[in-house]
């Protein structure tokens, strides 16, 4: 006659294999997400071109260097532009992104307040108003 033998999982690793079942999530607040939709993954931040321009209710045609013109939001801060602009970004809340840089060639300190109208990994649009006049700026992400 053949004894079958059935020994019990010892209580440690019932223990680790019940834990180890359960798995954690971990939420990431709106601003931090918003903050990784800005910098984009990896160690190269995403490039925001410009793709819309509207000033009040009117869409602007885009010109050759605005249709080319982008900017990168880096994980460290580092803010820059295609035009050649360098600072640095923060986001205090997921609607206000400021942009801090020394406006060339008078090398005074500048600070430019968008209120975000709207943050995803691929589409970012930002308004500010330029005296007086609501200007909405559509960027579309790339590399």
């Amino acid at each position: 006659m053949l004894k079958r033998i059935i020994s019990p999982l010892p209580p440690f690793l019932l223990f680790i294999v019940l834990f180890a079942s359960c798995a954690k999530e971990t939420s990431v607040s709106p601003l931090d997400q918003s903050k990784v939709y800005l910098t984009g993954v990896g160690a190269t931040p995403t490039k925001w071109y410009l793709t819309s321009y509207v000033s009040t209710a009117t869409v602007l045609p885009l010109n050759y260097a605005q249709k080319r013109y982008f900017k990168t939001f880096g994980a460290n801060n580092l803010y820059k532009d295609s035009d050649g602009f360098v600072g640095s970004w923060d986001m205090p809340s997921t609607e206000q992104l400021i942009e801090r840089y020394v406006n060339y060639p008078s090398g005074a300190p500048a600070t430019q307040s968008y209120k975000i109208v709207s943050i995803t990994a691929t589409n970012l649009i930002i308004l500010h108003d330029y005296n007086g006049t609501p200007i909405t700026a559509v960027y579309t992400a790339g590399n």
